[in-house]
């Protein structure tokens, strides 16, 4: 079992046998109970050993029975998202102290995900999975420990303010090595993107592209805007409708993120196969 402790804005986080997949999570202030409203979507964030701001990637897949979450990202202005990895085709709930908050159901990969209007008052919470499948029967899985602390003094600084309200990033959207294939990793992450995006309705958003460090930099940024077209088609099919602002970087960037000297080289070339979400407007 480990435990793992971090902030964002108010909020903190103690998560108990912590499985996560490649994952960022984005964790911040949640007030009074009031009607549950969910959207399906499928899923980024991602995280270095130190915080769960930047988590280690691991091989796609899923044995058919793990009930896990990847994603737990509760934004202070807006919806909050889940997502993981569940039995294939299985019914699954999210519980917070054992009360049902949100449900989805898994996909033939087994990845499932929510995005919720759902609001807790601040207190301490246990996060829960429960899936139920014909094949598995009711199956329960992993479990978050937070600590919402209430909202900050309305005396605090408006930087302090601003800094609390403020989301993490989304988790990078990964390719497949020299192609413009999402991993299991990066499909998920171009899902949750396209829900947000779909959701603020900004009139722009910017994404930058990139490729890992092997091949040459001509080839490198042929390739990163490749990956960057495949990211628009997926967010226009989608839904999404305001400008995309597409900047190529070949392998000049790579991903900074996480400490690379604590993960295996191969782990670190695959955060740098991406695209990334720079801002909106």
């Amino acid at each position: 079992m480990h435990r793992v402790a971090f902030a964002t804005g108010a909020v903190l986080v103690v998560a108990t046998a912590f499985a996560v997949r490649q994952t960022v999570v984005n964790l911040a202030h949640l007030g009074a109970p009031d009607a549950i409203v969910t959207q399906v979507a499928k899923t980024p964030l991602l995280a270095s050993k130190g915080s769960l701001t930047s988590a280690t990637p691991v091989a796609p897949g899923n044995d058919g029975s793990s009930l896990t979450f990847d994603v737990v990202n509760i934004d202070p202005q807006g919806a909050s998202v889940f997502a993981g990895q569940a039995p294939i085709n299985s019914s699954v709930s999210v519980l917070a102290n054992g009360r049902e908050v949100a449900t989805a159901t898994a996909d033939e990969t087994g990845a499932w995900a929510i995005i919720t209007n759902r609001k807790l008052a601040a207190g301490e919470y246990e996060f829960s999975l429960s899936a139920r499948s014909p094949q598995h029967g009711v199956t329960a899985g992993q479990s978050v420990r937070m600590v919402i602390a209430p909202e900050a003094p309305r005396a605090a600084s408006s930087a302090m303010r601003g800094a609390v309200s403020q989301p993490l990033a989304p988790a990078p959207i990964t390719f497949v090595y020299n192609d413009t294939t999402f991993t299991a990793q990066g499909r998920r992450a171009a899902n949750l993107l396209a829900k947000r995006l779909i959701e603020q309705q900004p009139a722009m958003a910017s994404l930058s592209g990139h490729a890992d460090e092997r091949g040459s930099d001509l080839y490198n940024m042929e390739l990163s805007r490749r990956r960057l077209s495949v990211v628009a088609d997926y967010l226009r099919e989608s839904g999404f409708v305001g400008k995309l602002e597409l900047i190529p970087k070949g392998r000049s960037e790579p991903y900074a993120a996480i400490d690379r000297n604590a993960l295996p080289r191969e782990e670190v070339l695959q955060l740098d196969r991406r695209v990334e979400l720079l801002s909106t407007h």
